[in-house]
Parts: structure tokens; C-alpha cells; sequence
């Protein structure tokens, strides 16, 4: 499902949305090598969710100035700024498991803890020598409820047109990603031997960066 709207305010102001709702599956690896057909699963790519919403504004700065020379200078730096921004928030990708024993309780699994367990890892054997060798396994590769953090950020940007002649103009833009700042963490380790096990160590997005930039148009 694909929805989006748009609307166009007065004094400058245009807001859009567009939401996605989608549900992935695969077939494309047996659980086990004597299985009549691939495993039936929620695919890696899987993203349920998708809604990102950007918006522009034009600044009521510097209108009406236009009465002299002087007033047109200054309405060429102060006039004609523009903010735009884009939030963005999806479902994180599901978590990967492999022939582990699980005992079948909740998990409680928290994707965005980045100290102490994401989860219960008291549902699983952990001791090495206790691993599933040469079973038939029944533990699916991914579900769809077990998913990494998901993302949220919100992209900014400011810009102006400098013009010089009716087709030609400089833009400068200053652009903030990330401008929260907001830290999407990585997967959480799912190896029941590994002694990270449960915890998450890596971050899957970028942290705030700040760039700035002149185009030349003509």
C-alpha cells in the first residue's frame, strides 16, 4: 500500500506525506537439506513500515523591501530564504537466528538498548558444548516481530538562489543529516556462544553531519 497527500499552504508553505505498508516474503533457502521446498519466511529486505514526510517553507524575511536601491540590495541577502526538511521513520530489518535451542519464551526485545541485554537470552543454551549438530532443525531464520532498531531522522536544509540575471543564479545551500543527531543501533549479537551474546555494539546510521555548498546555474 502506497499513500500520498500534499498540501500547498498560503505564505510559502508546502507539506507532503508519503507512507508505505508493505509485507515481503521469500522462498529462497531450505531450512534443512531434506526439506521438500525452501523455507517460507519474512524477507531480509522486509520494511512493514515506511513514512517519511517532507515539508519547505519559504521565510517571510526581506519582502517589501523593494523601494530603493538600497532596500533591493539588502533584500537580495535577507529575502528569499527557504528551510526544507525530511523525517523519515521505517521499520528496522529482522534479525537473522540459526539452529539454536530456544526454549520458547518471550524475548522482550528492546532493538534500541545500548546498555546491558536487548533481550532474554536466558531462552537459549549458551554453553558450547550443548549446541544442535546434524538435527532437523525447526527455529525459522527470521520473524517478522524480531527486528533491529528502526530509524528515525530528520533531515534539514537551508537555501537561497542568488541571481544575477533572469536564468542565472548562485545557490547556497547549508544541509544538516542526522540534525537530531539520533543513533540507529545496529542488530543485536543473536550467537548464543558468542560472549557479546544480547548485546549491541555497532551503530547502523551516521551521527549528525553538517555540509554546505555553492551551485552555479546558467
Amino acid at each position: 500500500m502506497n499513500i500520498r497527500l500534499q498540501k500547498r499552504f498560503t505564505n510559502g508553505l508546502t507539506i507532503m506525506n508519503n507512507f508505505i505498508w508493505n509485507k515481503l516474503i521469500d522462498r529462497l533457502a531450505y531450512l534443512n537439506d531434506s526439506d521438500p521446498a525452501p523455507e517460507k519466511r519474512v524477507s531480509s529486505d522486509s520494511r512493514p513500515v515506511r513514512e517519511v514526510l517532507p515539508s519547505t517553507y519559504n521565510l517571510p524575511i526581506g519582502r517589501g523591501l523593494k523601494v530603493n536601491l538600497q532596500n533591493r540590495v539588502l533584500d537580495s541577502f535577507v529575502g528569499g530564504w527557504q528551510v526544507s526538511g525530511i523525517l523519515t521513520l521505517q521499520s528496522g530489518p529482522v534479525l537473522t537466528w540459526r539452529n539454536y535451542i530456544y526454549f520458547g519464551g518471550p524475548l522482550t526485545l528492546n532493538p534500541h538498548q545500548p546498555d546491558g541485554l536487548a533481550f532474554d537470552t536466558t531462552q537459549f543454551v549458551t554453553a558450547s558444548a550443548q549446541q544442535l549438530a546434524g538435527n532437523i532443525r525447526t527455529l525459522n531464520n527470521q520473524f517478522n516481530n524480531l527486528r533491529r532498531d528502526m530509524t528515525k531522522q530528520l533531515d534539514l536544509t537551508l537555501s537561497k538562489s542568488f541571481r544575477f540575471a533572469e536564468n542565472r543564479y548562485i545557490q547556497f545551500r547549508l544541509e544538516g543529516f542526522n540534525a537530531t543527531n539520533r543513533v540507529t543501533f545496529g542488530g543485536p549479537q543473536t550467537n548464543p556462544t558468542n560472549s557479546a551474546f544480547g548485546t549491541i555494539s555497532s551503530q547502523a546510521n551516521t551521527p549528525r553531519r553538517i555540509e554546505s555548498g555553492l551551485r552555479l546555474v546558467w
